[in-house]
């Protein structure tokens, strides 16, 4: 038998390379992996031991399922009968004693103390041990053997993994599988703070996650769920307590705790924005944090938390978001009460102690962001029964000497507007226009601080949180890498690497059959990165500036940041000669646009391979091919300006001695002026009706509720910026090409009115979509 560890799966990373036909230097001899190895390949999470023998055996429809008579262990056979019916396998059920005569069979078997597990990070084995399974698989039978019925679930998931990663004909490796996690808590977030899946979406989204073992799902729904106690707070479309109660029992189902989110001292301009609210804030010009000393805070925080609450009876958390509450004790009466206590980071602590004090009476771990201003000399202030969420080394050892457990926080995207970034370009030190790093590959970099805070061995940890922002404009389905591989590294961190997390992400997400998505996720990543750089940052015109920072309230506001692009030149009456040369201003600009419009063919090519392919998750790829078509349109359009500009000056060229001529090409650059437009507009709608298949419709009215539209004070969030997707063409409706239109008409007309022809009544409507 051929016993595989762990710590040897990079070199496994390595066959499998060597099988793609990557090479690594002069290599006299080939090794063919063995299916063990293939199948090891599609693993995620990556299992703690693996040993399998060179044979393989084929299951096919001869094979049945023994029927679990045992309620607790029917999530696990229901998940395993859907599983197989995806894979158009179509295995018959029988009770158990018809079963055991019949040749071959899978079996689920749920027997207390029978997996054995190993030294973990997490010291609460309890927890650990339910997760544990056995996977044993043979010619004759397939069984799954767990402590409980969740590790059960586990290895039904292991399976189904193994199964994906098969052909037509599914062949399967002899062997055994042993698992069990590292950290009991496997937990995404997900940003819904502007837009709303349906139910049906969530659903999958939580079936998705608990196929890589995620089981726990905080989601940031901020005026999308129905609160009672604070009805001003609801948008047209919500989630109302009775469907968060059925999301709460389907996730349960699969194993996973679905965990109310709510921000609170800071990042709450979705309520603070509401006149009804006002009265709540920090500084009355700021929707961006509460009063912690307004008894109407905690009333309000306490009403809200109790509505979700009680639409998630079953749960077992609660994520009290209390980041960058960068003003505390800075303003209002907080300032006096920061003075009497001894700090801000008091003032703040003992605020979360209250709030935190009250959910733990209901029932619930509380997890909250013990970050600035809470300084090491506060964190005793914080009560034991709660749990930090954010991990940094400097304090670690302090909460845990406090009592307080902690997770590691790490993140799928920060700033990135379209795209995550995890296959960057730029190298460490480069720092954006708008101020943000976009340096770090994603996949290593969360492995990187997953494993560094393990081995600083400075804190209690219970879980990993992995968290991707969508209120930058982004559709969580681009998230799915990130939150695969981010809790992957917390059920097995040893000798995890990024590259090899990633693969295996391609391989149980898409399939086998599926072929290059690593190109088309580095061509993906790259084209969101020119699609951001593509247009330059200035202060904007259009947006009410921004109050402050990390570092206090600001003695003037700046202005707001917005993006730009050199306008065109007009022509000059007579001579129709442009002011000046656009293409000279862009030559950078258009020379990296006509690089990335050829990868960008090779990308849609790519895409549309995999679509006649069908590979796994149509719908992620189509949501990365309306990412890929977002990018095409800004290269478009950039090289049709070019194109108006050549136009332009062919027009000069011929004002004296052609007037025909000269017309006709300022009519040609007009007309392609208003293609950019026919593109952009269908762009948006095609990308529109994609999104929209998981997403409720973002209107202002609906369902008698009204949105009131009003941004942020201190962050800046694309989505909050316009009531639709419109956000994603913001810039372009902004830009004045329907101006510059209507100023080259005026020059056109009156040349053609002085050398006898017609005159051109179309105008651009640019800013309409």
């Amino acid at each position: 038998m051929e016993r595989i560890h762990t710590r040897f799966f990079i070199q496994l990373l390595f066959v499998c390379l060597m099988m793609a036909g990557i090479g690594c230097g002069d290599v006299n001899t080939t090794h063919h992996p063995t299916a063990g190895e293939r199948a090891l390949a599609s693993l995620l999470p990556v299992p703690q031991q693996a040993k399998f023998s060179a044979d393989t055996f084929l299951l096919d429809d001869n094979w049945h399922v023994e029927a679990t008579a045992n309620g607790e262990d029917r999530p696990a056979f229901e998940s395993l009968m859907e599983g197989l019916g995806e894979k158009k396998m179509h295995l018959k059920s029988l009770p158990a004693g018809d079963a055991a005569s019949a040749s071959p069979v899978i079996r689920l078997v749920v027997k207390a103390g029978s997996v054995p597990i190993q030294p973990t990070v997490d010291t609460s084995r309890t927890s650990l041990e339910k997760q544990a399974y056995q996977l044993t698989l043979d010619a004759a039978g397939i069984t799954v053997t767990a402590n409980a019925s969740q590790g059960l679930y586990y290895g039904v998931q292991t399976l189904l993994q193994l199964i994906n990663a098969s052909g037509e004909k599914v062949w399967l490796p002899k062997g055994e599988i042993t698992d069990w996690p590292e950290l009991n808590v496997r937990m995404i977030y997900w940003d819904d703070a502007h837009h709303l899946e349906k139910m049906d979406a969530l659903k999958r989204i939580i079936r998705q996650a608990a196929f890589y073992k995620i089981n726990a799902f905080a989601i940031k729904l901020e005026g999308h769920f129905m609160f009672k106690s604070a009805p001003a707070l609801v948008e047209p479309y919500a989630l109302s307590a009775e469907e968060y109660q059925e999301l709460t029992d389907y996730a349960k189902a699969h194993y996973v705790d679905v965990v109310p989110y709510l921000d609170a001292p800071a990042h709450v301009a979705f309520i603070l924005k509401h006149p009804e609210y006002a009265g709540l804030r920090l500084y009355p010009d700021n929707n961006y944090q509460f009063s912690v000393t307004n008894p109407g805070t905690e009333k309000l925080l306490k009403g809200m938390f109790g509505d979700l609450m009680d639409a998630n009876k079953g749960g077992k958390m609660v994520l009290f978001s209390t980041d960058e509450a960068y003003y505390t004790g800075k303003g209002g009466d907080e300032i006096a009460a920061a003075k009497k206590l001894g700090s801000n980071g008091r003032l703040l602590a003992k605020f979360i102690s209250t709030i935190g004090d009250w959910l733990h009476e209901q029932g619930r771990t509380v997890m909250f962001w013990g970050e600035f201003p809470i300084a090491p000399e506060d964190i005793p202030a914080v009560p034991a029964h709660m749990v930090n969420g954010v991990y940094s080394k400097e304090v670690a050892a302090l909460y845990q000497k406090q009592g307080l457990r902690q997770f590691i926080y790490t993140a799928t995207q920060g700033a990135e507007p379209i795209f995550p970034n995890y296959y960057p370009s730029h190298t460490k030190d480069t720092v954006m226009e708008d101020g943000s790093d976009r340096s770090s590959n994603r996949v290593g970099a969360m492995l990187k601080e997953i494993t560094t805070a393990i081995n600083d061995k400075q804190s209690t940890f219970m879980g990993v949180v992995i968290a991707g922002w969508a209120d930058a404009g982004l559709h969580p389905e681009t998230f799915w890498l990130g939150y695969a591989t981010g809790t992957a590294a917390g059920w097995n961190y040893h000798g995890a690497t990024a590259a090899d997390l990633t693969s295996r992400f391609y391989n149980s997400f898409y399939g086998t059959s599926a072929v290059d998505i690593d190109t088309i996720y580095r061509l993906l990543s790259t084209q969101a990165e020119f699609f951001d750089q593509s247009w330059n940052w200035g202060p904007s015109q259009l947006r009410k500036p921004i109050l402050g920072n990390s570092y206090g309230i600001l003695d003037t506001a700046k202005p707001a940041f917005d993006q730009f692009l050199p306008m065109l030149p007009v022509p000059a009456a007579n001579s129709l000669k442009p002011a000046f040369d656009w293409d000279t201003a862009n030559e950078q600009r258009l020379k990296l646009a006509t690089k990335f419009l050829k990868e960008n063919n090779e990308l849609q090519d790519l895409l549309q391979r995999n679509k006649e392919l069908q590979v796994r998750h149509p719908y992620n790829l189509e949501v990365l091919t309306s990412v890929a078509a977002l990018c095409r349109q800004n290269l478009e359009m950039l090289l049709q300006l070019q194109q108006i500009n050549g136009l332009l000056k062919t027009a000069a060229v011929n004002a004296i001695g052609d007037a025909t001529t000269a017309v006709a090409m300022i009519d040609s650059a007009l007309n392609v002026a208003a293609a950019i437009k026919t593109q952009r507009d269908e762009m948006l709608s095609s990308l529109a009706a994609v999104w929209h298949k998981d997403w409720q419709p973002l209107v202002k009215e609906a369902n008698g509720r009204t949105l009131l539209l009003a941004v942020d004070d201190i962050k800046d969030h694309q989505p909050g910026r316009t009531i639709d997707l419109s956000y994603l063409i913001y810039r372009q409706l902004h830009y004045p090409l329907g101006k510059w239109a209507g100023e080259v008409s005026k020059v056109r007309n009156a040349y053609a009115v002085k050398n006898k022809l017609p005159v051109r009544q179309e105008s651009l409507q640019w800013e309409t979509y």
